[in-house]
Order: C-alpha cells, then sequence, then structure tokens
C-alpha cells in the first residue's frame, strides 16, 4: 500500500471536510493518507481551528523560530515513511528545504501545494527570488487554479507536472440550510431589523479588515442610499474594523452590524441578500457568496486572494475600478436591473455547482495517483492537467 504525507502548518476547519473526503477516496485506490499539521503559536480569534481524527491526522508540536519567522515540524520519520510528501508553498518552513533536496537527489517523491505566485506587498525579494526556483525542482505541483498553472509555467514548471486543483471548500450544509429557511422566517427577521419587505439588501460577511475595503464599502453604502431609498446592508464578522462600522451603524439604522454568525443564523441573512458587497480582498468567501446564488460585487484590487478568477465579470458577479463612486454605481446598476441581477444569480448558482468540494477532491486524487505513477480509473487526466 502506498503512503501519502500532506504537511500543513496548522489545521482549519474549512479543510477538515477535503481532507476527510481525500483520504476515503484514496482508500479506494489502496493509498494510505496522512495529514500533519501544528497548532498555531497564536490565536488569532477567530477560533477556526480543529483536530482530524487520529486515523487520519498527525498533530506535533511546531517550533517558530527566529523571531517566528521560521517553522520547524519534527516529522523526519514520517517523512521517511512515505511514498509522496505534499507541502505547503512556503519558504518559512524549514521542512521544505529539505524536502526539496531529498527531491533533487532522487531519494524522496516531493509535492508542493500552492498558489503558484506570491502577491504579498510586503514580500521579501530574496524570499521571491528563492520561491521561483524552488518550485521547478519538486515532482508535483497542486495549483490552487489555472491562475496559478501559468505564473508556475513562467518559472519554469513543467506543465505535465501540475494539478489544477480549483481550490474550494465543503458548501454543501451551507446550501441545504439556505433552502430551509422559509420566506415566513425570513419576513419576521426583517421586521426585527426594520428592514422593509421589498427592501434591496446587500450582505458582506467576512474579517473586518482594511484589506477587505470595509471603509470603501461603507461610503459606497452612503452613495447607494440616496439613489436606492430602501437599501439596506447586513454587516456580518468579526475583526480590528469592528468599532468603526458600529459606529456607523450607530448613525445610519439602514446599516447592519451584525457581528460574527454561524450556522442557520448565518444563512438567514445570506437567504435575505441580494448581492455579496466585498470591495476589497476576495477568497474563498466567494464560495459562499455562489452557494447562496448570490452575484459577488468587488474591484480591481492587486491583492485578491486566487479565487478571485472565479468571478466572471457579467456572469455570475461584477469588478470594476477602485473607486467609490463607479462600485456605488454598479451596485445601483444591479439593483434597478432586474434583467441583469437575475441573469448573476443564474451564474452564481451554475459556479457553485462547478466549483464544489467534491470536484476538488476528484483532481486532487487524480494528481496524487499520476505523481506516483499509478493509473487512475473513471476521471480524464485533461481535466486536471493543465498541458
Amino acid at each position: 500500500m502506498k503512503k501519502v504525507l500532506i504537511v500543513q502548518a496548522e489545521m482549519k476547519q474549512y479543510r477538515a471536510s477535503f481532507f476527510t473526503k481525500l483520504n476515503d477516496a484514496l482508500r479506494q485506490d489502496e493509498i494510505c493518507l496522512r495529514v500533519a499539521y501544528s497548532i498555531p503559536e497564536k490565536l488569532d480569534g477567530r477560533n477556526d481551528n480543529c483536530d482530524l481524527p487520529d486515523s487520519l491526522g498527525i498533530r506535533v508540536k511546531g517550533y517558530w523560530i527566529l523571531r517566528s519567522s521560521m517553522l520547524y515540524q519534527p516529522l523526519l520519520r514520517q517523512v521517511a515513511d512515505a511514498d509522496l510528501v505534499i507541502a505547503q508553498e512556503a519558504n518559512k518552513h524549514i521542512l521544505n528545504h529539505l524536502l526539496v533536496m531529498l527531491s533533487i537527489l532522487g531519494l524522496k517523491r516531493v509535492a508542493l501545494w500552492g498558489f503558484g505566485q506570491n502577491k504579498d506587498r510586503e514580500r521579501s525579494e530574496v524570499s521571491e527570488w528563492v520561491r521561483r526556483r524552488i518550485v521547478s525542482k519538486v515532482d508535483w505541483y497542486f495549483a490552487y487554479t489555472r491562475g496559478a498553472v501559468k505564473a508556475l509555467a513562467s518559472n519554469g514548471v513543467r506543465q505535465d507536472r501540475v494539478t489544477t486543483v480549483e481550490n474550494s471548500i465543503d458548501t454543501r450544509e451551507f446550501a441545504e440550510l439556505i433552502q430551509g429557511i422559509s420566506n415566513a422566517e425570513l419576513s419576521t427577521t426583517k421586521r426585527q431589523f426594520g428592514i422593509e419587505e421589498d427592501a434591496c439588501i446587500g450582505l458582506y460577511c467576512g474579517m473586518l479588515s482594511p484589506d477587505k475595503g470595509i471603509d470603501f464599502l461603507l461610503d459606497a453604502a452612503k452613495l447607494i442610499r440616496v439613489q436606492v431609498p430602501n437599501f439596506h446592508v447586513l454587516i456580518i464578522g468579526g475583526g480590528p474594523e469592528k468599532e468603526r462600522v458600529m459606529a456607523v451603524a450607530r448613525s445610519h439604522p439602514w446599516i447592519h452590524c451584525l457581528g460574527p454568525k454561524f450556522g442557520r443564523q448565518k444563512a438567514i441573512f445570506f437567504k435575505m441578500a441580494d448581492a455579496f458587497l466585498l470591495p476589497g480582498r476576495v477568497g474563498l468567501a466567494i464560495l459562499d457568496a455562489f452557494a447562496a446564488e448570490l452575484p459577488l460585487l468587488t474591484t480591481s484590487v492587486p491583492y485578491h486572494g486566487p479565487e478571485v478568477e472565479y468571478l466572471e465579470h457579467g456572469f455570475n458577479g461584477l469588478m470594476v475600478e477602485h473607486d467609490v463612486v463607479a462600485y456605488a454605481s454598479q451596485v445601483i446598476s444591479l439593483f434597478t436591473n432586474d434583467s441583469l441581477r437575475l441573469e448573476l444569480i443564474e451564474g452564481a448558482r451554475d459556479s457553485g455547482r462547478k466549483y464544489s468540494i467534491d470536484a476538488m477532491v476528484s483532481n486532487f486524487r487524480l494528481g496524487i495517483l499520476m505523481c506516483l505513477g499509478l493509473t487512475a480509473n473513471n476521471f480524464a487526466v485533461a481535466h486536471t492537467v493543465q498541458r
């Protein structure tokens, strides 16, 4: 039986379902999967870390050194025992540099998993130089999106050794929660918040941090309200900008700062909304929007996450220049043009089916089988490998 080890710095709740499903899929191929991870040095208050069952997960102590700039995870025995090791692409992970050397020497089959590029505005040029050279030295690469594949090609990575993962999360339960909410319950909730039955509702859900464009959203919302008198905006989440949002909401009763919401409570507000408003950095939140059949409206900032590739302008959402007036005008157009709104809703629904956790598992499974030189059953290579 072949053994695969996936190394993560920490385990997030949104990844647990993926690893569980991937494990189930690989067992059909007689492959044993183990996922190693550590507890983060500092918790950020989101409470989104978790553990995997002992049959799948390996929790080891992580050692952060050099003022917490480098992470070492003692996994040498597990690495030696694995036929394939898949690690997050990160220069700060000391184990990765050993893995790359083992791959170069032909002593261990090694793959990286990541963005294929670094868009961090504060990235080190030296670190970026190292990253570009490392990615072409391993046996395989699991790229988050198709855009990552193009970036890897520019760094000399052979395209027949790249699998496009189509990074996703498990939104099935969330979609089912939304479908189970009745119109009567929506009406009751609207009355509780003083929202008109026929109101036009924009929703933001995520971390209340500067990179998400929270101030930008509040400024745009004020412009939208002038043109759309029954406009309301729901803001879900916590973070450093929460006090600022609450202060604005106190003087604008149509801005509702709801704090963090989970499960069915979160689903109620998603079903109540007409559009997902995220003028700043787009990441995995786009998948929640699609699960709720909400078009996403954003702006063309240079630091979006790779998942912004899932937004198709005019099909499942809209992207405009990073200008408050232009953004507000686009939202107003959405609320005043029924045909455009219905078209984008249909596109969001289609995208929700396309970018699923099951598709991601299938893609990842096939990449593992190809990297190990095994034959995959019932999957076409062309569906996941960009040549």
